[in-house]
Order: structure tokens, then C-alpha cells, then sequence
């Protein structure tokens, strides 16, 4: 994952904070899920991507008849972000609030590293293992990415926390311990 950036945390913080004042996180996740969509254009990403976009360029938005689908709330905040010249941050700015309403709704996020593909059946017992015992495995959001070089087993990152089962350090541990 690229680093984020500050300022992109803090755009997304005061949507979350819109969001929660008024009630309204599905309008907004509803939003960023546009947004995110609209991202696969490439003309749209190219002129976000510009830092010297001023508020005019906003018409972009209208002419892929993205301003009729998002709230007027959403589309004051791009307006905002596009007179400080940061609508280049909306990818980090999506990915950030997609995480703070997971949080508000008590979804738990965990990005899962395994060497190989995992079946539907290995993720729900990762989920299970996340949730705990008291816990609801529905509440769990997994991410698996790969990475043949942990060798077999797998990771699990959810915040700050890791927990390696990987062979790979398994491996490195045994050398330490021999050595």
C-alpha cells in the first residue's frame, strides 16, 4: 500500500465528521463509491491528477454526469478540494474515509498476506480467528494480497498489529535459535 498523506487523512476525517454529525454515512459511502468508480476513467483521473485544477475544472464531474448521482454535500467538498488545489489526494482522500466508516460501523479491517491464493473457506477462518470468540466474523473485512516469498503460511495485519505465521520466519527464528 502507498503511503497516504496528511492532508488526505484530514480531508477524509472532516467528511467522516459531516457524515457522522448528520446520520448520513451511507450517502456519503454511496458517494465515495462513485467517486472511486469514476476513477477508472482515465480522463477524470488525469485532470484530478493535475495540482493546478482550480474549482472551474469541477466541470469535469458534470460532463461524466457524476454531479447529478452525488449529493450536494459531495459535491461542495470537491469544490473545496479543488480551490486548494488537492482533488489530486481523492484516491487517498476515498481510502481513508473508507476506513474511518468501517470503523464507525464496526467493520473490522485486516489485510491478510499468504504465499498462495486462499479458498473462501480459509478467509472465513481467518475472519473467525479475528473475531475472537464473543466476536461476529461478518463484522470482518479481509484483504488478501500475495506474496510468495513468506515461502507458506500467512500474516495478518489489522492496524498496528501484525501476526506472523509465516514459514518464512518460522524459518528465521529456527536459524537464530541454531546459530
Amino acid at each position: 500500500m502507498a503511503r497516504r498523506t496528511l492532508a488526505s487523512k484530514r480531508f477524509a476525517e472532516a467528511i467522516a465528521s459531516i457524515a457522522s454529525s448528520g446520520n448520513s454515512w451511507s450517502e456519503w459511502t454511496r458517494d465515495m463509491h462513485i467517486l472511486h468508480e469514476a476513477l477508472e476513467d482515465d480522463s477524470f483521473r488525469a485532470t484530478i491528477g493535475n495540482s493546478h485544477i482550480n474549482a472551474a475544472t469541477l466541470n469535469v464531474i458534470e460532463h461524466l454526469k457524476l454531479g447529478a448521482d452525488l449529493q450536494l454535500g459531495t459535491r461542495h467538498f470537491l469544490a473545496v478540494m479543488a480551490r486548494r488545489r488537492s482533488l489530486h489526494l481523492l484516491p487517498e482522500v476515498i481510502e481513508w474515509f473508507g476506513e474511518l466508516a468501517d470503523r464507525a460501523s464496526g467493520v473490522r479491517r485486516v489485510i491478510v498476506t499468504a504465499a498462495t491464493e486462499l479458498s473462501g473457506e480459509e478467509i472465513q477462518r481467518v475472519r473467525e480467528r479475528v473475531a475472537g470468540a464473543a466476536g461476529d466474523a461478518s463484522n470482518v473485512s479481509v484483504t488478501v494480497r500475495l506474496d510468495p516469498e513468506i515461502l507458506g503460511g500467512l500474516t495478518i495485519r489489522e492496524g498496528d498489529q501484525i501476526f506472523d505465521y509465516s514459514v518464512r520466519t518460522r524459518l528465521e527464528v529456527l536459524r537464530e535459535r541454531m546459530s
